[in-house]
């Protein structure tokens, strides 16, 4: 019995943390993208609505992958959470690292210059050193939300049934 319900809890977990980790990538970048496109580079609410629509397919695929980077490079670096130091280093790094190079990506497919790209990657290296540490807490919230939230949905549902030992799957009464 305990090798299906340990199965299964870890597959809990792997869908709460998928859950949690696109749905802060959608709702940050958001946030964080609009106030550039309206307030800095001047694109009016509704052009930085379309790129934010735009962007969703590459929120959607880099949401989860971030987080897992993100959690290897803390347990590669021996983070944890008593370092707020370190957890601000390793946000920082984090963030910079997995997100430039995707820049860079959607740049050339926008057709940029190299120069262009230098230039641009040069500042949004600045803003995502700056986001990094928001954001990561911004994800740790969002993480221990969808577990309260998920995880207490599903216990409820599996406590009218009784976990069978072989297949992992719920008794019927």
């Amino acid at each position: 019995m305990a090798d299906g319900t340990v199965r299964r809890s870890e597959r809990r977990d792997r869908l709460v943390m998928a859950a949690a980790d696109i749905t802060a990538m959608m709702i940050f970048s958001t946030a964080l993208c609009m106030m550039i496109e309206i307030f800095i580079a001047r694109l009016t609410f509704f052009q930085s609505v379309q790129a934010r629509i735009a962007a969703i397919p590459v929120n959607l695929i880099t949401g989860r992958p971030y987080g897992w980077f993100r959690d290897r490079l803390f347990t590669f670096l021996g983070i944890d959470r008593t370092m707020p130091l370190k957890m601000i280093g390793g946000d920082t790094l984090a963030f910079v690292i997995f997100q430039v190079p995707l820049y860079v990506i959607v740049l050339l497919f926008a057709g940029a210059t190299w120069k262009q790209i230098a230039l641009s990657s040069a500042f949004m290296s600045l803003i995502f050193s700056l986001a990094g540490r928001p954001y990561g807490i911004f994800l740790d919230l969002c993480r221990n939300l969808a577990r309260r939230v998920l995880v207490s949905l599903w216990d409820r549902d599996t406590v009218s049934g009784e976990l069978l030992p072989e297949t992992g799957e719920e008794e019927t009464p």
